[in-house]
């Protein structure tokens, strides 16, 4: 089963592609194409052979519906030496698909993984160079303006790479975090705002239900205000059922009870982390 830590950063990709770009900029540090808009493209790489390829995201930006650039977004936990073969493959099928260059970045939480995934891979006829990105060395965005201009980016950084709420730095990233919220349409915040607490460390948590129990923060999304409601639990619990709604996953009655009667923060912390990548509420579980 997929982790969070793989999911949730594709799952932003999805629902708005131009993080792809962001992130793109991140790994290479140099400015893209001139574009006019972007989008998501099918992550099928596969030949007529027999071994089906696919990406984990890819996006396509286009200038007057003509690609100028596709960029892979692999999100690599670890090591794994069939990539060498896999990932050429993306890249190629893809370009002679759209017919534009094509840039791999692999998301990678470690190092050592980061290391071994920007190799570059001989072909035997040149070589393929893909652009390796530390998730925890993703700078926190602790400008408010910064945050709504680019709440996506706000929004990984945050769950990737949280300083401690002691220090000034962690505690200007949190309240930046809230003011991308402000910025993210309202049909996405309900599942970025579950992904987000399920990935924050338990003292970032804690800060932030400080800051939404002062009364005092502008910020008004119901949202953290459920899951932090007088940190009780039944606002974790309304999450679990919010993040399983929103990914489609059937929720009978049973275990609608079972959730909305469990009292325990820890477990139903497990249980929303699980929730953003079971594909059914036994597996969220543990049942199966």
């Amino acid at each position: 089963m997929p982790s969070l830590e793989h999911e949730f950063p594709l799952d932003i990709i999805r629902h708005n592609p131009e993080a792809a770009v962001e992130l793109l900029e991140s790994a290479q540090r140099v400015p893209v194409p001139k574009f006019g808009r972007v989008r998501c493209e099918s992550g099928d790489a596969t030949t007529t052979a027999a071994v089906e390829y696919r990406i984990d995201s890819a996006v396509v930006c286009e200038d007057d519906d003509v690609p100028k650039m596709a960029i892979i977004i692999e999100n690599q936990l670890k090591k794994d030496e069939n990539k060498e073969y896999s990932w050429p493959v993306y890249v190629a099928n893809l370009r002679a698909r759209l017919r534009c260059p094509v840039r791999l970045v692999v998301l990678v939480p470690k190092e050592g993984v980061s290391q071994w995934s920007g190799t570059p891979i001989d072909l035997g006829c040149g070589e393929i160079r893909p652009l390796p990105l530390l998730m925890g060395t993703l700078p926190p965005v602790t400008d408010p303006e910064k945050a709504r201009a680019h709440p996506e980016l706000a929004i990984i950084a945050a769950a990737h790479n949280t300083k401690s709420p002691r220090s000034e730095e962690g505690q200007a990233a949190l309240h930046a975090l809230l003011a991308a919220f402000e910025a993210i349409d309202q049909s996405m915040t309900s599942l970025y705002s579950d992904y987000v607490l399920a990935a924050l460390p338990r003292e970032a948590r804690e800060y932030l239900e400080e800051i939404m129990g002062t009364g005092t923060y502008e910020y008004q999304t119901k949202l953290f205000r459920r899951s932090f409601a007088d940190g009780k639990a039944n606002g974790l619990a309304e999450a679990v059922v919010t993040v399983l709604e929103s990914r489609g996953i059937d929720i009978p009655s049973s275990a609608r009870e079972r959730i909305a009667s469990c009292t325990d923060r820890d477990t139903l912390t497990s249980w929303l982390q699980h929730a953003a990548v079971a594909d059914s509420v036994e597996v969220m579980f543990g049942d199966s």
